[in-house]
């Protein structure tokens, strides 16, 4: 471990297997491109308008336009080679980003705007938050998690995450947090294999 850099989350055996081979898989993809040193760089783009992006393409399927619904999916297939994260998003936004806005239920209390500040500021820098959690039966525990997305289902938006006490991925109603707080440390190095694992996890539901 490098100095100044706090102890990364445990995750089971079979469960890093999985998500490294699926890393280390998605990240050769791009090995090609960078070969060539006339290449011009790729604008960066702004992440907003990145994850609006992501976004839309998820939602291309709910359009009734199967022709849109195609293109989209094929654009979804080519990031997996320029953008592996990006691919990932939106497989995993095409699955829980089920409906837009406008369809969800008027009586779902909705999340505290502080909150969802904190926990997108997390995601971007990759940074583990702490939180305590009331579930649906009233029961309250305290986690700490790798944040990794935020979805937006009819129930209201939910945070997907890797957590710590679970040694496992875990979906929290953004609704439902309490004492929400940043906490030390850095888990770059490790999103891609971590939303690997969650889009495996998430596609064995289907």
């Amino acid at each position: 471990m490098r100095p100044g850099r706090t102890q990364p989350l445990t995750l089971t055996r079979r469960a890093l297997g999985t998500r490294l081979a699926g890393a280390a898989a998605a990240i050769g993809f791009g090995n090609g491109a960078a070969a060539s040193t006339m290449a011009t760089p790729a604008p960066v783009l702004d992440p907003d308008l990145r994850d609006a992006a992501l976004r839309g393409l998820a939602l291309a399927g709910y359009r009734g336009d199967p022709v849109t619904a195609a293109a989209a999916n094929a654009t979804i297939e080519r990031l997996s080679q320029t953008d592996p994260e990006g691919a990932l998003l939106a497989r995993l936004y095409q699955m829980l980003d089920v409906r837009p806005a406008q369809y969800w239920p008027e009586d779902v209390p909705e999340a505290a705007a502080a909150d969802l500040a904190t926990l997108h500021a997390a995601i971007r820098a990759c940074q583990p938050v702490s939180f305590g959690y009331t579930d649906l039966s009233g029961n309250e525990t305290a986690r700490t998690v790798l944040p990794l997305a935020l979805v937006h289902p009819p129930q209201g938006v939910k945070l997907l995450a890797w957590c710590a006490e679970r040694e496992d991925f875990r979906q929290f109603f953004v609704r439902a947090v309490s004492g929400l707080t940043p906490r030390p440390g850095n888990f770059s190095e490790d999103r891609l294999a971590l939303l690997q694992g969650l889009l495996e996890k998430e596609a064995g539901r289907a």
